[in-house]
């Protein structure tokens, strides 16, 4: 997994691609808690997301958790059909603001 990082003053945008697994999250957790404590507002931009794990999910969770109890917002775009079908399965694509 590869994240690149647009800094939009208040808000960052992470561009995320490959896939968000086991072997990624660990990493992602910690780009995320940056993130988190860097911006008030966040969009991950999942243009080029290949495959999330529960694992993955969990990373966004606690990401939209944190960004949410700091007063901010979590927004994920350009899901693709195969993430987006994870999270309407999980629940998740009702707490999460995708557009």
């Amino acid at each position: 997994m590869d994240i690149k990082l647009v800094n939009r003053g208040d808000t960052g945008e992470l561009i995320m691609s490959g896939d968000l697994d086991t072997k990624t999250s660990r990493d992602a957790d910690m780009i995320f808690s940056q993130m988190a404590d860097r911006f008030k507002n966040l969009t991950l931009n999942m243009t080029d997301l290949e495959y999330i794990s529960s694992s993955g999910l969990r990373s966004i969770r606690n990401l939209y958790i944190k960004i949410t109890q700091n007063g901010g917002r979590l927004e994920l775009t350009n899901v693709n059909e195969n993430v987006m079908e994870v999270f309407e399965m999980t629940g998740l694509a009702g707490l999460l603001n995708i557009r």
